[in-house]
């Protein structure tokens, strides 16, 4: 019996601690973080692309006989090219020529690659940027010209870009601060209590996305298909509540 005792009374003892640290840890949390509100805020804004960039390649194919006249073939339409670019009225500091690329063609053998050279496949690839968006347009339109010139584009691609981005940063996270602290005053207000101070701030990654796009990415998005762009910036802040 007295061992019962001993066994009870510690059991008593243990749960009457076990309570007061959780009492203890309450009031803590109460005291120093329980009552801040924490709200995301969030601002969109309507852009128009001012830079676009147009990207196209060309291939020339050489034989294992024909290597050199074929790299001075592709020389010759890398002059073609710009020629044509310049048509366009496009100065020649937004354009720009990546260094040729070779990939080794070997004899196939029943689906499967020998180790029997047959040629040479060369690669020019072109790039034009340019803040006259009308005349990047129209050049990619009529790029299949160069066909009539024996330039046969493998691809090409037209992209769109914002470059003031950095200015207006402190206008969005500025607005999307403030919308943030709207919202904390409505949850506030709907449990009866209002906002104190502001504990603390974050700006979120900046979304560049087409209009009325949903694909947002965790490190921040930039689509580069359409000229009009919606920017998106979020800020997320703490406040006290009272």
């Amino acid at each position: 019996m007295k061992s019962v005792a001993v066994i009870f009374g510690s059991l008593i003892l243990g749960l009457t601690l076990a309570s007061g640290l959780w009492l203890h840890a309450w009031e803590n949390g109460r005291n120093s973080g329980a009552n801040v509100l924490s709200v995301t805020g969030s601002v969109k804004k309507n852009v128009t692309a001012d830079l676009a960039k147009w990207t196209a390649s060309f291939n020339r194919r050489a034989t294992v006989e024909n290597v050199k006249e074929t790299l001075d073939q592709a020389a010759k339409d890398a002059r073609d090219v710009k020629n044509f670019i310049a048509k366009y009225g496009i100065p020649e500091s937004a354009i720009t020529f990546l260094p040729l690329q070779t990939e080794t063609l070997y004899e196939p053998n029943y689906g499967y690659s020998t180790k029997n050279v047959i040629g040479y496949l060369v690669r020019q690839e072109v790039r034009v940027e340019h803040a006259d968006i009308a005349k990047v347009e129209q050049l990619a339109q009529d790029v299949k010209k160069l066909i009539d010139q024996g330039i046969i584009p493998e691809s090409q691609r037209t992209e769109y870009f914002y470059t003031k981005i950095s200015d207006l940063r402190p206008e969005l996270f500025s607005a999307a601060t403030k919308d943030a602290r709207e919202r904390a005053r409505a949850i506030a207000a709907g449990s009866g209590a209002r906002i104190g101070r502001l504990r603390s701030a974050r700006t979120g990654v900046m979304q560049i996305l087409a209009p009325n796009s949903t694909n947002f990415e965790d490190y921040g998005a930039y689509d580069t298909s359409t000229k009009e762009k919606e920017i998106l910036a979020t800020v997320t802040v703490s406040f006290t509540l009272q």
